[in-house]
């Protein structure tokens, strides 16, 4: 499966609101990447499908995100979350080169969806999305949808600024 941007999903004023409740979660963890060095982590919030109970509130902004989302890309996904998760990088910290999903069956069609919720960030900041060696930008109010399966990382983030991201597990529609 190519990557496919999908823009304009939503308006900046939501993407707005949606970072302003993440970052007053007191959920916050540093478990990811799993089986790495304390060092090497970064901070993650659960929000749907992780582990604990989860925040009623969020998630439900979350899935208020994902229709919207799924209203410019149902040709692809289905808005059956399995996963949501918002992060935080900076300068400071080299993504890890990663795949996701690997060890699922082949009958799990699973598809991965990410945006960013800062809409100030700018292309010349970097923390660009990297995907099977192509680097695409993330824009604020487009999100990219990928095969998780592929090697994939934040790009080097260039600036002090913290960049949030918010991703989300699917169903992949099957055609």
């Amino acid at each position: 499966m190519a990557v496919r941007i999908v823009e304009n999903c939503c308006s900046p004023l939501f993407l707005d609101f949606v970072r302003h409740q993440v970052e007053q979660s007191d959920r916050w963890n540093f478990k990811y990447p799993m089986n790495t060095p304390f060092d090497e982590k970064h901070a993650k919030l659960e929000i749907i499908g992780g582990q604990g109970a989860p925040d009623q509130r969020l998630a439900g902004i979350a899935m208020s995100l994902m229709i919207q989302i799924y209203e410019k890309a149902s040709d692809i996904i289905t808005p059956n979350v399995m996963f949501c998760g918002v992060s935080i990088k900076d300068k400071h910290r080299e993504d890890n080169l990663h795949q996701d999903h690997v060890n699922d069956p082949e009958s799990m069609k699973l598809i991965k969806v990410l945006g960013i919720l800062n809409t100030d960030w700018q292309d010349s900041w970097g923390g660009g999305f990297e995907h099977g060696g192509e680097v695409y930008p993330v824009r604020p109010t487009d999100f990219i949808i990928f095969d998780s399966k592929v090697h994939h990382r934040a790009a080097d983030i260039l600036v002090d600024k913290k960049r949030i991201a918010i991703d989300f597990t699917l169903e992949k529609v099957v055609q």
